[in-house]
């Protein structure tokens, strides 16, 4: 175990483990993202439908405004995972705001 100090804290893990840490990470977030998917695809169905069988969901191609909308969260939650680094080092309000996709009010985004 490699404790040295770094701007983060303790580096608890060898460079031969980051790559595999990579990969864990990437492999959950696909996961996690699919699972983010079907829901609003369910709750799409849901709300137009009344009802929804599992083969609805395997078969519906999201298009016009609920193809925009999943694209957005998609965004939204790729910002928010890759930029995890990055939160460990920027921690102001405004940033983490905008990290998440959400609005920065104005008097945080001038810093007023």
């Amino acid at each position: 175990m490699n404790t040295s100090k770094t701007d983060t804290g303790p580096d608890y893990l060898g460079p031969e483990s980051i790559t595999d840490v990579a990969r864990m990470v990437m492999a959950l977030m696909s996961e996690v993202w699919i699972q983010r998917d079907r829901q609003i695809v369910t709750e799409y169905l849901l709300e137009t439908q009344g009802a929804v069988t599992r083969q609805e969901i395997d078969d519906f191609v999201p298009t016009g405004d609920l193809a925009e909308r999943i694209a957005a969260e998609r965004q939204r939650f790729a910002n928010l995972v890759a930029g995890a680094p990055i939160a460990a080092t920027q921690r102001s309000v405004s940033q983490i705001l905008e990290r998440a996709g959400m609005d920065v009010p104005a008097a945080r985004a001038t810093g007023t």
